[in-house]
């Protein structure tokens, strides 16, 4: 009986059967991590050699070896590939952990959190431990090794209100440079997440039934979701004059990047490159009008909250911001008391006129 050999991706994979007297083993199919087949054979002979020791001589303990760079290689060679999300954070974490021993990976995760991941925020450091959890199960099932557990970093349950005064808005968004302000209004107006805004394809403006197009992280082109999910956002008409203005004035493109830095170039793609390219134009807009302690994401809430103020319901909020849960709604529409003031009397009124009623035909009301 042979091992047979077959190419996954770039990494050379083996398995088959291996026969010691009467007894049959099989070899489960696994990543020999090697790009070329002579070292893959060489790495096959090795285990079809310690399967034999172990059926003559008794079960012989197998080195643990496996590194996390290792692991990473493996699950970014799998096929069909990785999620795009994970690309930066998997090779960051390779060049920073690669080396260590697969069961050293919580103390080196634990390093990792103290130093790179500090000031980050629980739910980034969730995402972070995400990447890098698919990689460890994913290389230690086809090394044929159990994966270690990593640290959950649990997030504080808290609700921050963010979100401006229609006045406070408008003073921000006139805040912004010539190139930042088509975006920032953009974000404000229709509550696309900034790498959604920033990728935005001219293709994904449909002007006949006047919505934006926002397609899944799989589909060819346009603004991508973070979700798998595509969906339909309707422009209100601020968002078409303004689009519509940028469209005249690059000539009326068919296809094309809607919105371009000051140098003329795309926005760089944010899940490949850290940073948001429009900070700083945000950070000087709110230094100019006044605004203290909102984010480029806070226009995200913003839009939530005024969306719900002005009279739409929950579901409909879900699905034209793309959400998976109505969990994630109650994160990002959280009121001021003020506005559950002002709620409270309106909704008072109407009971008013029912006690009033009732007055009328049951007698005096008490209190």
């Amino acid at each position: 009986m042979a091992l047979h050999y077959r190419k996954r991706g770039k990494v050379w994979h083996v398995r088959g059967k291996v026969r010691v007297g009467r007894q049959v083993f099989t070899l489960k199919e696994r990543s020999t991590g090697c790009t070329l087949k002579a070292e893959a054979e060489a790495v096959g002979a090795a285990e079809e050699a310690r399967i034999r020791a172990e059926a003559l001589e008794g079960a012989v303990p197998r080195p643990r070896t496996i590194s996390i760079g290792e692991c990473i290689a493996a699950y970014c060679a799998r096929p069909g590939g990785h999620h795009p999300f994970d690309e930066a954070r998997l090779t960051e974490l390779a060049a920073a952990m690669g080396a260590t021993k697969l069961e050293e990976a919580p103390a080196a995760w634990g390093a990792w959190v103290r130093g790179r991941g500090r000031g980050l925020s629980p739910s980034t450091i969730a995402r972070w431990r995400s990447s890098l959890k698919a990689a460890l199960r994913y290389g230690a099932d086809e090394f044929g090794v159990s994966a270690p557990s990593l640290r959950v970093v649990k997030e504080a349950e808290s609700e921050r209100i963010a979100y401006l005064t229609e006045a406070l808005a408008a003073r921000l968004l006139a805040a912004y440079n010539p190139w930042a302000a088509p975006v920032m209004l953009i974000l404000c107006e229709t509550g696309l997440r900034t790498q959604e805004a920033l990728r935005l394809d001219w293709r994904c403006v449909d002007w006949a039934r006047n919505v934006l197009l926002i397609e899944h992280a799989g589909a060819a082109g346009g603004a991508r979701t973070k979700t798998k999910r595509s969906r339909r956002v309707g422009m209100r008409e601020s968002v078409r004059c303004t689009l519509g203005a940028l469209w005249e004035a690059r000539g009326q493109p068919d296809a094309g990047p809607v919105f371009l830095n000051r140098w003329g170039r795309p926005y760089a793609d944010t899940r490949r490159v850290g940073g948001n390219p429009l900070s700083k134009a945000h950070r000087t807009a709110c230094r100019v009008a006044g605004v203290t302690s909102f984010r480029i994401h806070d226009w995200r809430h913003h839009f939530a909250v005024w969306f719900l103020k002005n009279g739409g319901n929950l579901r409909a909020l879900c699905q034209i911001a793309g959400w998976s849960s109505m969990r994630m709604v109650q994160r990002y529409a959280v009121f001021e008391q003020s506005d559950l003031d002002d709620v409270m009397t309106r909704t008072a009124g109407t009971l008013n006129i029912r006690l009033v009623a009732g007055r009328h035909q049951n007698g005096p009301v008490p209190g």
